[in-house]
């Protein structure tokens, strides 16, 4: 049989990154001043990790030359293990990725969005930054963050609560199953009950469903602050969402409500160099991001 090749997108919080601003210095070459601030700034051992890293930004501060890094961090022993597994299915690896940079393939590119999914205007709009925008992937289990700035990756941060964390507090707080808990979730999600709505299970999923999504997009802001205010970065001027998560009804309006970004689910984009099948529910996209991106 012949062995097929094959590429895999690892996932999980044992995945760390950092921005950092480092000075050039005379006589020293990149790889070694990147080297010292990693020993110096993440909680990692270098020699049981596989170190990357991307020149962001060449700039001059206060007459000092600077170079803007982006480093990424994976243990070596996961990264073997991930290998192991597609050897064990009888696959060749090509390469071993991680979900940040096959999000920012998918969306290294011209994206468009039709004029009729644009109802959010931002009174302060002139305060966001065109050129920035978030990729949210709302998964099961945690939820991802990258900034992309001038189409490269910026920024990314795993927070760990996700759409299994909606289903645990509406069959604790309504005393129903998970599996009764997930139907409500996608029944009503964090749409705002009609008014004088004499429906109190609506009433009931909606409070249960904003207090944890409030949580998450606390959380969520304080990511995009940090980003402005320790990563040399700016303000985004808009939010993509991906993930099944991202299917939540009522969740892309009420982030922008509360985030005062607008938000665009992927299934509504035009992206240029990916033709998406007529025949395929533009919701499915949302499971493809990673796996289209990896291929790119």
């Amino acid at each position: 049989m012949k062995v097929k090749k094959s590429k895999i997108v690892m996932s999980g919080t044992s995945i760390i990154s950092r921005v950092f601003m480092i000075e050039k210095v005379p006589g020293k070459d990149i790889d070694e001043l990147v080297y010292n601030e990693i020993v110096s700034n993440m909680p990692i051992n270098p020699d049981e990790h596989k170190i990357d890293y991307k020149i962001l930004q060449e700039l001059k501060e206060d007459n000092v030359e600077k170079i803007k890094v982006f480093v990424t961090a994976v243990r070596k022993s996961i990264i073997n293990s991930y290998i192991d597994v597609l050897f064990e299915l009888g696959l060749k690896p090509v390469s071993v990725d991680i979900p940040a940079n096959s999000t920012a393939k998918f969306f290294n590119r011209d994206i468009k969005v039709s004029i009729d999914n644009v109802k959010f205007v931002n009174p302060n709009k002139s305060q966001l930054n065109k050129d920035a925008f978030a990729v949210i992937d709302f998964g099961s289990e945690t939820t991802i963050i990258n900034i992309l700035r001038n189409k490269i990756l910026e920024f990314n941060k795993v927070i760990l609560t996700g759409s299994t964390n909606l289903d645990d507090a509406i069959a604790k707080n309504m005393r129903k199953s998970i599996i009764e808990a997930e139907r409500l979730k996608k029944l009503y999600g964090i749409s705002v009950p009609p008014h004088h709505s004499t429906n109190e299970e609506h009433m009931k999923v909606y409070r249960t469903l904003k207090e944890v999504v409030d949580k998450l997009l606390n959380q969520i802001y304080m990511c995009l602050t940090f980003y402005e205010a320790r990563c040399y970065g700016v303000k985004v001027g808009k939010i993509f969402i991906i993930g099944g998560g991202s299917l939540l009804k009522g969740l892309a309006d009420y982030m922008e409500q509360v985030l005062q970004i607008p938000v665009y689910p992927v299934g509504l984009l035009d992206i240029d160099g990916i033709d998406i099948n007529k025949n395929l529910n533009s919701d499915k996209l949302n499971f493809l991001v990673n796996a289209v991106g990896i291929t790119l």
